[in-house]
């Protein structure tokens, strides 16, 4: 109950669970609860065709520095449409056939990083 209390306490001040301080034992009873605060947050960042393939953006550093302000965590770009056309070229969800796509089209998929 006490380990619930500090959740609980977390909660109420917006604190995710993953950032509290926890002993081995607590974790393995926190593992059991499945609280989806306590899963670490990757943010993916879909931007433009031309944008992913010149790997300019003019909000990605704005979009870094929030999330480095907010708790951290990985951030990654890609772009929906690009990635759309590599598979469209690969013909296949093989993943050397989309990443030899991907090369021919100029920049790598994301999509393995992604999954």
């Amino acid at each position: 109950m006490e380990i619930l209390n500090k959740v609980k306490a977390m909660f109420e001040t917006k604190t995710p669970v993953r950032d509290g301080t926890w002993n081995p034992k607590e974790i393995d009873f926190l593992n059991t609860c499945l609280f989806m605060t306590a899963k670490p947050v990757v943010y993916i960042i879909n931007i433009g065709y031309e944008e992913y393939k010149t790997k300019k953006n003019k909000y990605l550093p704005k979009i870094a520095a929030w999330i480095k302000e907010n708790g951290g965590g990985p951030m990654i770009p890609y772009s929906a449409e690009f990635e759309k056309e590599v598979m469209a070229n690969a013909q296949s969800i093989d993943h050397e056939k989309r990443d030899a796509a991907a090369k021919e089209l100029g920049c790598p998929s994301m999509i393995s990083k992604v999954v």
